[in-house]
């Protein structure tokens, strides 16, 4: 029944009612919206956002309120209020738009600029990239064997992330809270998913992947390599587990 009931959740978003009625009767919130629309992604071009981009929210979050706007077309800072799976979040928000300079500040702390070209990939796993909004994987794979928490995914994996399981056939995704984008990909022994460039999974030999990759060293426990495009490959909980991931760490 849980896990029913986090789904409902999830596709909840596909199913509300356009905010632009709650919206448009304030002319102060029809100006602003412009000022933080679009396709945002932060400094290493992950975690890709789209912001009012049909939906009246961020990725599959929708935006109910805003508030405390202050600023003009150009830079300014509010305080938007986001339906997240857990209940409503608010984020603070600044703003400074100047063409290729614009960016955005999230909670004083993820900076986001626009997205400038479509972004190629140095690694998927079956067909699932970095940086994949979740409604995109739940179109590709459908929901998951299992929800996992942040403590849950912490105990498997050693990360502390939201979590989709598929258990079956013996992989992981994680989320960022921000954008609601696959950040993480786990393949465990046994898994009947593989690294769609190399064709290789944590039950392939390791000098293999030094061959297909080029890289200076066979992979041993706790090595990370940077496979380009700001993507690494993770050997840190070997051999229980490789990793794709956006992080360097």
């Amino acid at each position: 029944m849980r896990r029913i009931f986090l789904l409902v959740l999830v596709l909840a978003g596909l199913f509300v009612p356009s905010a632009s009625a709650e919206y448009s009767g304030d002319q102060q919130v029809r100006e602003f919206i412009p000022c933080i629309a679009g396709i945002w992604v932060d400094e290493s071009g992950h975690r890709q956002m789209h912001i009012f981009g049909g939906q009246d929210g961020i990725n599959t979050f929708r935006i109910t309120s805003i508030r405390d706007w202050q600023g003009n077309s150009q830079d300014g800072s509010a305080v938007i209020t986001v339906m997240e799976k857990r209940g409503s979040r608010e984020i603070s928000v600044e703003y400074h738009r100047d063409g290729a300079e614009s960016w955005l500040l999230l909670d004083g702390r993820l900076k986001v600029v626009p997205e400038q070209h479509e972004k190629v990939h140095a690694e998927s796993v079956g067909g699932v990239m970095l940086d994949m909004p979740l409604m995109q994987l739940l179109r590709l794979y459908g929901p998951p064997t299992d929800y996992l928490e942040e403590a849950a995914t912490q105990a498997l994996c050693g990360v502390e992330g939201y979590a989709w399981y598929y258990r079956n056939e013996g992989w992981l995704v994680t989320f960022d809270r921000n954008s609601s984008t696959v950040d993480r990909i786990f393949l465990f022994p046994g898994s009947s998913k593989f690294l769609d460039r190399a064709v290789l999974n944590c039950d392939s030999p390791l000098e293999r992947f030094a061959g297909l990759y080029g890289l200076h060293k066979t992979p041993a426990a706790g090595d990370i390599f940077h496979l380009g495009q700001q993507e690494y490959l993770s050997f840190a909980g070997y051999p229980d587990y490789i990793c794709l991931s956006i992080y360097a760490k």
